[in-house]
């Protein structure tokens, strides 16, 4: 936990860094100042010179790395129970709720390290498209995008093909059996289920909010919204720029 949070602190540092520098080198950046690079290499978007034009990747950085967080199921998920009739209850277990906090642990590990290689990009990238002595090559763009990509896949396909070690107990592998069709895009609904969290047979690399109960409708909402400020701040920073 500790580790992730200096990644979001280190990130915001080279932020921070990076608009000091836009700052500093202000003069030295044209007016109009490029907004876009098109396939070719060759700058085909231009804006006013402005602190948002200038700066609009590493605000995107930032917009984005807010929103992600938003998509991680609270840890807190993992423990937390809603009564039930007794008739037909599924058990609480033990294993499969060290097994939700694992994923959480790990899933919070990804997205601290996606967050810092963003910010270390965005901010290269908008530094050497607006300021030009510090341009780079085509090619070297490029590649680092795919360096990028791959990072993140890799890092992402790495947390969900990881094995876990523990042991399903007796009420895990009840629970498996009764919800061994339920699954899907990261949710599932059991109202007879007193868990909020599990991660079922169908996916077992992958945690499942249970819908059914308020406390998965809340994290389905917050990821809604997550999902929506998204396209919502990039329409309003095209507009404004």
């Amino acid at each position: 936990m500790a580790s992730n949070y200096r990644r979001y602190g280190l990130a915001a540092l080279i932020y921070a860094v990076g608009f000091a520098y836009i700052l500093l080198r202000w003069d030295a950046i044209p007016d109009p100042v490029t907004v876009h690079i098109g396939p070719t290499g060759e700058a085909d978007g231009f804006a006013p010179k402005t602190l948002l034009s200038t700066t609009l990747l590493m605000i995107v950085g930032v917009v984005l790395s807010a929103v992600m967080p938003l998509f991680l199921p609270p840890r807190s998920l993992a423990r937390h129970t809603v009564k039930v009739p007794a008739e037909g209850a599924l058990p609480f277990s033990e294993t499969a709720a060290r097994r939700v906090e694992k994923l959480c642990d790990a899933s919070a590990d990804v997205v601290s390290k996606i967050v810092l290689a963003m910010a270390a990009l965005f901010a290269v990238m908008n530094i050497a498209m607006v300021v030009p002595d510090v341009s780079l090559p085509f090619w070297l763009v490029i590649a680092l995008w795919i360096g990028f990509t791959v990072y993140v896949v890799v890092i992402a396909v790495r947390m969900t093909s990881a094995k876990d070690g523990i042991e399903p107990d007796a009420e895990e592998q009840s629970r498996n059996e009764q919800l061994r069709y339920q699954g899907g895009m990261g949710t599932y609904s059991a109202p007879n289920d007193p868990m909020a969290a599990s991660v079922l047979p169908s996916n077992p690399g992958k945690i499942a909010v249970n819908t059914a109960h308020e406390p998965g409708k809340r994290y389905v909402r917050r990821v809604v919204v997550g999902i929506a400020l998204i396209p919502i701040v990039c329409v309003a920073l095209s507009f404004a720029v």
